[in-house]
């Protein structure tokens, strides 16, 4: 089906662009266009069409950042190449010598190729600037159906992952693409009985675990498998982004969604009015461009709480 839809998507591309990426060559290596000239020409063929965007500038911007990509190891497949995760980690490359402008151009540019090649990475529609949503985060109700979900799986290892799951998620807020990061002896114990999570990535940070989920990651690091050099062990996908969801979709009953859960511990902490930009820290965000879209889902105090907050009266 993908050699059909590339076929098709040439006899739309007109003759002169055609000659254009057929003749086109990048300034990089040789001997690297050759590998991954094929790839880019066919992406951009199919996603030329249905962008605003002409090919000429697709296929600049496209050749420089599959190279870039195959510098580091990555396998030559669009699930790979085209994901969102691979094109923010390349227009955040400190060591490529872009300005800031020619960043933003080409995130445009290849997000665009992705949108087309891989639709589920995108979810729904983007609605304006302005009017973004966000993941809602679970009921209370949602989040124990979900315990119940967890102890349920029909394996240990299942039961286990799906315990980490919820306790890293809602319980720290991470992404799922940090969660299988963590190691044992990142996770160190307070006096009090507690757990404090140490995130590794671009995003480091140290995230003190909520403590209703305190009993649940004390059960999971006595039962961390031997063979397993993070908590999580080898996942079942190269992309790590992709990990949590392609474990999710091989259990049991209807799982939650790692975004989601993720916004519940947001809201959790929100609803309990703790200092704002520890949070956002603490949640590995760098701008507050969510924090509106958030807040709709924190229930209103009680009119003497609000006065009395607003007047300095209540500590945070």
């Amino acid at each position: 089906m993908a050699h059909a839809l590339t076929r098709a998507s040439w006899t739309i591309v007109p003759a002169p662009v055609v000659a254009f990426m057929t003749d086109y060559v990048p300034r990089i290596d040789p001997a690297m266009w050759e590998r991954i000239g094929p790839f880019v020409r066919d992406a951009v063929s199919v996603a030329a069409p249905k962008t605003p965007y002409s090919a000429e500038v697709l296929i600049r911007a496209a050749s420089q950042f599959v190279s870039w990509c195959m510098q580091r190891g990555w396998p030559l497949d669009a699930e790979t190449i085209w994901s969102r995760q691979a094109i923010d980690l390349y227009v955040n490359d400190k060591h490529l010598k872009l300005a800031d402008g020619t960043r933003r151009n080409y995130r445009g540019y290849l997000m665009r190729i992705s949108e087309i090649l891989l639709p589920e990475e995108h979810g729904e529609k983007m609605t304006a600037l302005g009017r973004k949503t966000t993941a809602a985060p679970y009921t209370a109700e949602e989040m124990t159906d979900f315990r119940h979900w967890a102890v349920a799986q029909r394996t240990t290892l299942k039961v286990y992952r799906c315990m980490l799951v919820l306790i890293m998620c809602a319980g720290a807020g991470l992404r799922p693409s940090e969660i299988i990061e963590v190691r044992a002896d990142d996770v160190t114990p307070t006096a009090d009985g507690g757990h404090i999570i140490q995130v590794r990535g671009d995003l480091k940070r140290r995230v003190p675990l909520l403590s209703e989920w305190d009993e649940w990651m004390t059960a999971v690091l006595e039962q961390v498998p031997a063979d397993h050099e993070t908590l999580w062990g080898t996942p079942n996908r190269t992309r790590p982004a992709a990990a949590l969801s392609a474990f999710t979709q091989t259990t049991d009953g209807d799982a939650p969604n790692g975004a989601r859960l993720r916004a519940t511990w947001f809201v959790t902490h929100l609803t309990a009015i703790v200092h704002i930009k520890s949070l956002f820290v603490a949640g590995g965000f760098e701008k507050f461009e969510h924090l509106g879209r958030l807040l709709r889902y924190v229930s209103e105090a009680p009119e003497s709480d609000y006065i009395d907050f607003l007047r300095g009266e209540v500590e945070p």
